[in-house]
């Protein structure tokens, strides 16, 4: 009798174990969000950059044969960098720049001609902070495990005062 009873109880352990891990993870990807959210753009910066060593190691970056406005700022540079090495992630957002206005059809437009590196670069990006600080927010959203529509509903939070100005 007492092994019936015992096998309720160790799948309620089970379960509350679960529930409890779960619990904790969220509550950490919401500080992590937030984190990203308030970060200053050097932080940002610094820390995308680490990412990017990290994720690429061994990564010969002059095989991208960056135009020389891609140097203007460790910014700069590292959004450009984010766009080569993790085009699929920004192409799902939309710039708050407001560049759709030129065509540019996602976040990757504003770096990659029409989104695609054998296209070539394009220089919106290093004239915009918006649009290198955007990479930067993503690339550091997903290194914290952040789903996509998260990280869109952060950008319309950060950038919520553009977007009552000029409209989504």
């Amino acid at each position: 009798m007492k092994k019936i009873m015992l096998i309720p109880f160790s799948l309620f352990v089970v379960v509350l174990f679960f529930a409890l891990v779960q619990t904790s993870f969220a509550a950490q990807n919401d500080e992590a969000f937030t984190r990203v959210l308030n970060t200053s753009m050097a932080d940002l910066t610094e820390e995308a950059r680490q990412i990017l060593e990290n994720r690429y190691p061994d990564e010969t970056w002059e095989q991208y044969d960056f135009p020389s406005y891609v140097y203007t700022s460790d910014a700069v540079e590292t959004g450009y960098g984010i766009a080569v090495k993790e085009p699929e992630l920004l192409s799902h957002f939309k710039c708050y720049c407001f560049c759709d206005a030129m065509g540019h059809q996602s976040l990757l437009w504003c770096f990659l001609k029409e989104g695609k590196l054998e296209k070539g670069f394009d220089a919106h990006g290093a004239d915009c902070n918006v649009c290198y600080g955007q990479a930067m927010m993503a690339l550091l959203w997903d290194e914290a495990g952040i789903p996509v529509e998260r990280m869109q509903q952060g950008y319309e939070k950060k950038f919520e005062r553009l977007i009552e100005q000029f409209g989504k």
